[in-house]
């Protein structure tokens, strides 16, 4: 019994062994000579002289053992990191990084920032009233809080972190190609990023990624009906992310047409690139129908659940319900998407072919939008699973739509609507102004952009100004508008009395379509009362 006492004791696993062992070490030192505590053990037991016998050997073994540990050590390299092997940890001065980041965009002690507004979006995706309103909600999260180390010490500030995970999300390099700015090491920078854009698409993503509101709807649509086009809600249309590390098992599937792996984006906007659709996952081997059947809001207006059918257009003398999408020819003839005639003859139908592709148009330009402000969707994924790359899609589209809701008021649609009606309110003097251009203010179309020519023109006092009284119609010719021929060329504008009337040169608008576009609805270009 003695000797099974003493090989537990004595022989353990190394393990096992090795935490004993760290543990003693803590307390031998204090101690004396060994045979001491086991005089003291022997004194205070008199009556059982065998266990105190037990006790001094046990203590003179683990003595020994302690000074062979110690000769051993003499001749092995000294770990200096926390774990063995490791290098030591560097000194960050978490600090100086933070005074930094203050220093150059923020201010520090009363003074002015070193880089102005301009410079800041210039380096950062988003305004600086965007990134201080995502740093003071996700500054009191765990891995975002600051906190105090072992030593004492204070960690890196939440500031920091947010700053390095919006420098990669904007230039989208490598996480360690921060930290000689904001002083964190790589593993840091890349988990803010990660949280930062989990916590993003959590957080605001209810209230940036969701479908228009009654109000934001029928403003969509009063847009486009001055632009053309009644009961359009914006376009759409898809776009390859390719994926730099795509797995061997989803290679087949994952490979476009061009022989890259991809993940397909669907998305859907209006003229100010605010995305209201955002279906991403896709293998790239699908092309846009194969995406448009598997995404939701396909499934919803199958459901009968989307678009609502509370606002009503007129087209062609027949009134609908059913609002739509404009898309390319690639799409199905369904009753909620209009796309281009696919061989235009006629001379109507290649007016609306321009004006369908010039409205179209912003759903192209919002993917220039995004790859250029955020670097981190321009450059191929570098993601192993496509849950990852589906947060870092719906973040980047989350973020787009910040930006966009604190610039559309001054973006050049609306800057321009409103130029036009102060021109015509104030438009009163000059050549011909009260002849066309001031009567469609009266009428209700100050936001046109026939009556705005019209009203321009007549005020600069070079012609007859003839305004769309109630009319919603261009088309692009030559680049420009035909409404801007009143503002640029004479004071020239055409316009239509009560409907959708288009301007080809200052001509007046050609008959009624007869036929349904691209085998559509009947959504006529043109129309005359």
């Amino acid at each position: 019994m003695e000797a099974g006492r003493w090989n537990k004791l004595v022989g353990p696993s190394d393990s096992v062994h090795g935490r004993r062992h760290r543990r003693r070490h803590r307390l031998l030192p204090t101690m004396g000579d060994p045979l001491d505590v086991s005089a003291d053990a022997v004194l205070a037991d008199t009556i059982d002289g065998e266990v105190a016998t037990a006790v001094a050997a046990h203590m003179q073994a683990l003595w020994r053992y302690r000074r062979r540990i110690r000769r051993s050590r003499l001749g092995r390299q000294r770990c200096i990191g926390s774990v063995p092997g490791r290098r030591p940890k560097k000194n960050c001065h978490f600090r100086s990084g933070l005074r930094a980041i203050l220093r150059d965009y923020f201010g520090l002690d009363g003074s002015s920032p070193v880089y102005d507004k301009a410079d800041f979006e210039r380096r950062f995706p988003v305004p600086r009233s965007v990134l201080l309103r995502i740093y003071h909600a996700v500054k009191g999260r765990f891995l975002f809080a600051q906190r105090i180390n072992a030593t004492g010490r204070p960690q890196a500030h939440p500031l920091q972190k947010v700053v390095a995970a919006f420098r990669v999300i904007a230039y989208g390099k490598a996480p360690d190609r921060a930290d000689e700015d904001v002083r964190l090491s790589a593993s840091t920078i890349a988990m803010s990023v990660r949280e930062l854009l989990r916590f993003i698409v959590d957080d605001f993503g209810p209230a940036y990624m969701r479908p228009p509101t009654p109000a934001e709807l029928e403003r969509i649509l009063e847009r486009n009906a001055q632009q053309g086009l009644p009961g359009c809600m914006g376009s759409l249309d898809c776009s390859h992310w390719e994926w730099a590390n795509c797995p061997k098992a989803f290679a087949d599937m994952s490979q476009n047409w061009h022989g890259k792996y991809s993940v397909v984006k669907g998305t859907g906007c209006d003229e100010n690139l605010w995305i209201w659709h955002l279906f991403v996952g896709c293998p790239g081997s699908q092309n846009d129908l194969n995406v448009m059947h598997a995404s939701h809001l396909y499934l919803s207006v199958m459901e009968g659940e989307w678009p609502p059918r509370t606002s009503s257009y007129t087209a062609n003398g027949t009134t609908r319900t059913l609002l739509y999408y404009l898309v390319d020819r690639i799409y199905p003839p369904f009753a909620f998407f209009v796309s281009p005639f696919p061989d235009p003859t006629t001379e109507v139908e290649t007016s609306f072919n321009r004006l369908q592709e010039a409205l179209r148009k912003d759903v192209e330009r919002l993917y220039a939008v995004l790859t250029a402000r955020f670097h981190i969707d321009l450059n191929p994924a570098r993601h192993v699973t496509v849950e990852s790359m589906v947060i870092v899609a719906k973040a980047v589209a989350i973020l787009h739509n910040m930006v966009t809701e604190k610039r559309r008021d001054g973006s050049v649609s609306r800057t321009r609507m409103a130029a036009a009606a102060q021109a015509a309110a104030d438009g009163s003097g000059g050549g011909g102004a009260v002849g066309g251009g001031a009567q469609g203010v009266r009428n209700g179309a100050a936001e046109t952009p026939a009556a705005a020519g019209g009203a321009a023109g007549g005020a600069a006092g070079n012609g007859a100004g003839g305004g769309c009284g109630g009319g919603m119609g261009m088309i692009p010719i030559g680049g420009a508008f035909a409404a801007g021929v009143g503002a640029t060329g004479g004071g020239v504008s055409g316009g239509g009395g009560a409907g959708t009337g288009l301007a080809l040169d200052g001509v007046l608008p050609p008959p009624v379509l007869t036929e349904p576009a691209a085998g559509l609805v009947e959504l006529g270009a043109v129309e005359r009362v």
